[in-house]
């Protein structure tokens, strides 16, 4: 297969001053530490769910890999060219083929266009169709295979419910036909009836347009879903990842054993539940261990003072945690 992106030690830190704390401490100013250290890869055609907590870092991820935010360190490797520290015109030729449907789609949407401008906007600018007639042609198929009605395109978002409105946040993001789809919590905003259209559209989407796809969510059983493999989040680093069925059968890392125990089954008798007790750090202070110690119901003295490296729990499942070196598992600095 086909690497299309691959993200190595990406650092996103956000730089506050002059806040009231800062006066108070008399300090010159705070840093959230918001993403730190993700590595990661995506293969052509397939979906890579990540999931975690709210305020681990999952959006901040998508928004550094669109460069909405500018990395703090590491790289961003996209189609074979490193788009790390890339200038504003040749963004504009990436964010072609790598685009986002955004968590809320009653924000994401310009109230004062219509439908049919919106989605005309985003085809002039990257030069999509040759004329108007073209142009309207592409919009009456893009809606319908969004599955609205080409009538809705002199409409305005007002019109529109939420899952509609989210339909046409899709539509457009595949007008420019991407190889890269990143979707931000795209149905937590929506009624449970409706997540599953939208989440069987994005399926059909994928496969038509041969998308690649990121699918952020905090919600377990969306994730596992559509995925193919799945990345764990915690206080802004990736805890663990592998395939779907190693992360949802096979969990080695604490923190995703502690996600999935509280996730309802009916495959069998339920679970009992792994409490997590105490508070997660603080994201505005570097820690020199594992980032979940303050949580771990299996931590060591080991885990207070150093970070643990990533260990291969199989041939794509990889776990950073310092119990891996117990159980055998060889590390792994790739």
């Amino acid at each position: 297969m086909t690497t299309i992106l691959r993200v190595e030690s990406l650092r996103k830190e956000f730089r506050k001053t002059g806040g009231l704390l800062d006066k108070w401490f008399k300090r010159s100013g705070t840093v959230l530490y918001a993403v730190d250290g993700v590595t990661f890869s995506l293969e052509a055609g397939e979906t890579l769910g990540l999931v975690g907590e709210s305020g681990c870092g999952k959006s901040t991820v998508s928004r550094t890999l669109m460069r909405l935010y500018e990395p703090t360190d590491g790289t961003i490797t996209f189609l074979g060219q490193d788009i790390t520290s890339s200038d504003e015109k040749s963004l504009r030729k990436v964010r072609k083929y790598m685009q986002m449907v955004f968590q809320d789609p009653y924000s994401s949407l310009n109230p004062r266009m219509t439908v049919r401008e919106m989605l005309a906007e985003t085809i002039r600018f990257h030069q999509i169709c040759s004329n108007e007639q073209e142009q309207n042609e592409y919009i009456d198929f893009l809606l319908e295979r969004v599955g609205l009605h080409t009538k809705d395109a002199d409409k305005y978002p007002k019109a529109f419910s939420g899952g509609q409105r989210q339909r046409i946040g899709i539509a457009r993001a595949i007008a420019v036909k991407p190889k890269l789809l990143i979707a931000d919590e795209p149905v937590s905003a929506l009624d449970v009836s409706v997540q599953a259209h939208i989440l069987n559209l994005l399926e059909d989407l994928k496969k038509e347009f041969a998308l690649s796809l990121i699918f952020i969510s905090h919600d377990l059983s969306v994730v596992k879903y559509i995925s193919d493999r799945v990345a764990v989040m915690y206080l802004g680093r990736i805890v663990e990842i592998g395939t779907t069925a190693e992360i949802f059968q096979q969990p080695a890392h604490p923190y995703t054993q502690a996600l999935l125990s509280a996730v309802p089954r009916l495959d069998q008798v339920r679970q009992e539940t792994i409490g997590l007790a105490g508070d997660p750090p603080s994201p505005y202070m570097q820690h020199a261990g594992c980032p979940f110690v303050t949580r771990c119901p299996k931590r060591m003295q080991l885990c207070e003072t150093e970070s643990p490296p990533v260990y291969e729990a199989g041939e794509t499942h990889r776990v950073s945690c310092h119990l891996m070196a117990d159980e055998g598992y060889r590390p792994s600095f790739s």
